[in-house]
């Protein structure tokens, strides 16, 4: 017996056509059934969530974000990216690790009530999973390795790692899973990535990487000049080299065996077709973050490129000190002005399948979450269309639409977000030590 109907004037599956009038079914927090409600299995007698002339999608998906930089939105000017990284580098110096976990739990809350139900953190300490696990939401986090390290100076610092990956497992909620991340191809060089690759554990586990950012990491990987080599110089530290392939960072990349099945490499906006390809083959997958690559002008990522060659893309927020604060929408509206821009039609059903089932595919997760289907975990968001909407027309359209908003969240079939709010989080309380951390900071 189904445990609960959600039932909506508009689903849409984003797998799928879209269903006038009808619902999900969802038991023990997966999906029964989805369709018009005179189609669906009997249910008499089953609990159900009336939403009216609301919007249901599936579950936002988060590629790519910095939930424990969730603090630093205006607090670092826009610029080129080199010029921002350093500007970035010394901004965050004195932020202690107790303010990175407010931020954490903020930006958590942040992006519940924008729609998302699953993301993709990467950060230095891990904080994401705790905040994360107690939003309801569900997650990958990435904990980020830097160095240069070579020999067993790298073997060590990867044992480490991988022991606190292990603890930080052990206090991550169910829904959260852990991975590593060798933070880019500038600030960690290719003997500690090959030893992070052959480690039993961080080999194991979700990998994510930044690569092909902007200009600025290709000049430096090139020729070790620019912007983003005198940044990371100003902190008494050296940018890492990788001196076999070439020109450009994904070829170095290969030539180096860095290429993981399953990397999760987000921004991407320096490649080509040859680079594209070379991606594809490697099952090396794409977060694109549309609005951090325009504030920091690393360029216009060839979205259209990647996926006619077979790479998975999807979307990623990145974090309020290069972009947003955690809206998948306002990135989906970003992704379209860039489709526009390279001469394509953007369409807003492609872009919400972009931010879901795209971003699923990238994490992985495709089999789980991204579209409602049957099978799938029930992780749904509804949306009100705002007055006057035109949604018989387009509701994907109106579903990305700013002035839509969003009404209810839930995750393997559990309300995480209401009419009042957040349901497991005291939201005041969170925001109340994010003001007094965000004081500190500035």
């Amino acid at each position: 017996m189904p445990s609960a109907l959600i039932r909506a004037e508009w689903v849409l599956p984003v797998e799928g056509p879209v269903v006038q009038g009808g619902g999900v079914l969802v038991q023990d927090g997966a999906i029964v059934a989805v369709g018009r409600e005179r189609d669906l299995p009997p249910c008499d007698g089953v609990p159900v969530t009336d939403l009216g002339g609301a919007i249901l999608i599936p579950g936002l998906v988060d590629a790519h974000c910095h939930l424990e930089w969730g603090l630093m939105g205006g607090l670092v000017p826009d610029a080129g990216f080199g010029d921002w990284l350093g500007a970035f580098i010394h901004r965050t110096a004195g932020v202690t690790p107790a303010d990175r976990e407010q931020a954490a739990r903020w930006a958590a809350l942040t992006a519940l009530r924008r729609g998302t139900t699953t993301l993709a953190d990467s950060g230095p300490s891990g904080f994401a999973a705790p905040a994360a696990g107690q939003a309801g939401l569900r997650a990958v986090v990435h904990m980020e390795i830097f160095g240069r390290d070579t020999g067993h100076d790298a073997r060590e610092k990867v044992a480490r790692h991988g022991e606190a990956l292990l603890e930080a497992r052990e206090q991550a909620g169910p829904r959260v899973r852990m991975g590593a991340s060798p933070h880019s191809p500038y600030t960690v060089g290719p003997e500690l990535w090959s030893e992070v690759l052959a480690d039993p554990i961080l080999g194991a586990a979700p990998l994510a990487a930044h690569v092909a950012e902007s200009p600025d990491e290709v000049l430096l990987l090139d020729q070790q000049v620019g912007p983003l080599v005198e940044a990371i110089t100003s902190v008494g530290r050296d940018p890492a080299r990788w001196p076999g392939g070439g020109p450009g960072v994904v070829s170095r990349l290969e030539a180096a065996g860095a290429l993981a099945p399953g990397l999760v490499a987000a921004h991407c906006v320096q490649v080509d077709e040859d680079d594209a390809a070379l991606l594809a083959a490697r099952d090396v997958r794409v977060a694109h973050c549309p609005h951090s690559n325009a504030r920091l002008q690393c360029g216009d990522a060839p979205v259209e490129v990647l996926q006619a060659l077979g790479v998975a893309v999807g979307l990623g927020t990145d974090s309020p000190a290069s972009a947003g604060a955690y809206d998948l929408r306002d990135e989906a509206r970003w992704a379209a002005e860039g489709v526009a821009r390279r001469g394509g039609t953007p369409l807003a059903a492609d872009m919400l399948a972009m931010a879901t089932i795209g971003s699923a595919t990238v994490l992985g997760m495709q089999g789980e979450v991204g579209s409602l289907v049957p099978g799938k975990r029930a992780d749904m968001v509804a949306i009100r269309p705002f007055e006057g909407a035109p949604v018989e027309a387009d509701p994907s359209l109106v579903a990305l639409d700013p002035r839509s908003r969003i009404a209810a969240s839930w995750v393997d079939g559990e309300l995480v977000l209401g009419p009042d709010g957040p349901v497991l989080l005291d939201a005041g309380a969170i925001e109340a030590d994010a003001a007094e951390a965000r004081a500190r900071i500035m």
